[in-house]
């Protein structure tokens, strides 16, 4: 089991909500952010960081002038001064406007700049998955910890009532002791190429994309796995990307220390029709038992066991559309002006990755593996 501390113990019992954490420059605490990467996910944070008026976007790092200039016209468009552009991320870091780091990086570089921002004593909202080693994530704890900074890793979920009001629900004991999870990705829009089918880049499937569900039974758990054993397949689509190493599908079983068994399937071979979403075959979702009752998170449903004779309910308070990535920045631009715990800290993301990590171990060697071994 990871050691709590007292920067982890603050962050689990945070309640973030819109309204207590938007900033805006009328408080008079509006940030002075550089942004790391502005793909698809970095692009979908910085529009979310400029419809909440945040702060001000100082600067955009990125490789790609195109993805730059696209930056730009979003930062111009919002009415803020256009913000330097530059291709190196210490760069970035070295100039003395930028107060905080937004960094949306392909995942094997999340590390190395992670660890630069730091250094550099910039506040860092930094995607996930944290890193893809344990011996980096170890690293980014350990300067975490020697730091005055806020590291808030990109589990937005954490920050999403729809997530926090049930695990409070669950950690008083509402689905009596946990038994068993169920978590399911079947994509039915890829597959993904780019450095996604490059698991020296994207850490495999087991990585980049469970890594929020793995969180999620982690935060519920209250723990971490012990043991895993799993199979899968690579290999599927080389026609469509001939250097790709990734996994197409995999399936694994996961033991915590508490005792609750998690069963994954992940897929990328669930089929569409003509370009779009086939509702039967593309699902997610994260599912927990206990002995009285189950949860589903993505809709909040709590599901009595029928002896009980209790009625169904939701597990939240929320109302209406809720944007988590958002509510994440939100989360990180309030922690960086009260200079509290992130929702989501760095060990969060450590015990993540080491879960995520442990399947994919299973998976590779197609064998069980224990935690013990993965660490070493």
């Amino acid at each position: 089991m990871s050691n709590p501390n007292r920067r982890t113990f603050l962050a689990s019992t945070a309640v973030t909500t819109a309204t207590a954490a938007r900033l805006s420059a009328a408080d008079g605490a509006a940030l002075r952010v550089g942004f790391i990467g502005v793909g698809s996910r970095g692009t979908a944070l910085l529009r979310n960081f400029l419809d909440a008026k945040l702060g001000t976007v100082v600067a955009v790092c990125d490789l790609k002038d195109e993805h730059a200039k696209r930056a730009s016209a979003l930062v111009t468009g919002a009415g803020q001064k256009a913000p330097t552009l530059v291709e190196d991320w210490k760069k970035l870091l070295e100039m003395k406007d930028v107060q905080a780091v937004v960094s949306a990086l392909p995942c094997d570089l999340h590390a190395a700049c992670y660890l630069d921002a730091i250094g550099a004593e910039k506040d860092l909202y930094g995607e996930k998955p944290m890193c893809l080693t344990p011996q980096d994530c170890d690293r980014v704890v350990k300067a975490t910890g020697a730091s005055k900074q806020v590291v808030q890793i990109g589990f937005q979920r954490r920050a999403d009532p729809r997530f926090i009001e049930p695990m409070k629900l669950i950690h008083e004991g509402e689905l009596g002791a946990l038994v068993e999870g169920r978590v399911m990705w079947s994509n039915s829009w890829g597959p993904l190429g780019d450095w996604f089918g490059k698991k020296a880049r994207s850490g495999d499937w087991m990585v980049e994309q469970a890594c929020h569900n793995w969180d999620v039974i982690n935060w519920a758990c209250r723990g971490l796995p012990v043991r895993a054993m799993g199979m899968g397949r690579a290999g599927l689509f080389k026609a469509f990307q001939p250097d790709r190493d990734v996994h197409d599908y995999y399936s694994a079983v996961v033991e915590y220390e508490n005792g609750v068994i998690v069963n994954i399937l992940h897929s990328w071979v669930a089929p569409g029709q003509n370009g779009k979403f086939t509702k039967e075959f593309n699902d997610e979702y994260t599912r927990l038992n206990g002995v009285k009752a189950g949860i589903d998170f993505n809709t909040g449903v709590i599901a009595y066991r029928k002896e009980l004779n209790l009625p169904d309910k939701v597990g939240h308070s929320a109302k209406g559309a809720i944007n988590n990535t958002r509510l994440g920045l939100e989360a990180f631009a309030d922690s960086v002006r009260t200079r509290k715990a992130p929702v989501a800290t760095v060990e969060h993301g450590r015990d993540a990755v080491l879960a995520c990590l442990l399947v994919r171990e299973a998976v590779y060697q197609k064998k069980p593996i224990t935690m013990k071994e993965l660490r070493g």
